[in-house]
């Protein structure tokens, strides 16, 4: 995750957003993504999904509601090639923070990485170092 990211995490951390917790999570989520895909998430591709991200969690934690995705809109982020792979993202941030995450909540988070993955896919697919 490039350095952009990481001070708009901070930022949010120190305007009293987000916990250290879930800055840490939202790291660990991406690096994770890093690691599955060949690609660096920078402020450029992925700014939407890790601030998206970030405030959801912050909103989770204080237990606020998440509001439903459009279910057309859902149907047409299932059909994408990476769908079926995302669980395994939303158990890293489940087991960090120890909360479950809404399935409207996995909606948002899979409409951002899947547009990430598409945007890769259709330039070629290569690491943005």
């Amino acid at each position: 995750m490039d350095q952009l990211l990481r001070e708009r995490l901070d930022i949010l951390k120190e305007a009293g957003e987000i916990s250290d917790e879930i800055r840490a999570a939202v790291i660990e989520f991406a690096q994770s993504f890093e690691k599955k895909y060949p690609l660096t998430i920078t402020e450029e591709n992925a700014s939407m999904l890790i601030t998206h991200l970030a405030m959801a969690l912050a909103r989770i934690k204080k237990g606020e509601e998440i509001i439903e995705m459009d279910e057309l809109a859902m149907d047409e982020i299932r059909q994408s090639n990476i769908y079926g792979e995302l669980p395994e993202f939303y158990e890293i941030i489940e087991d960090k923070l120890q909360i479950r995450l809404p399935e409207s909540e996995k909606g948002y988070i899979a409409l951002h990485a899947c547009t990430i993955i598409v945007k890769l896919q259709n330039e070629g697919g290569s690491k943005n170092d």
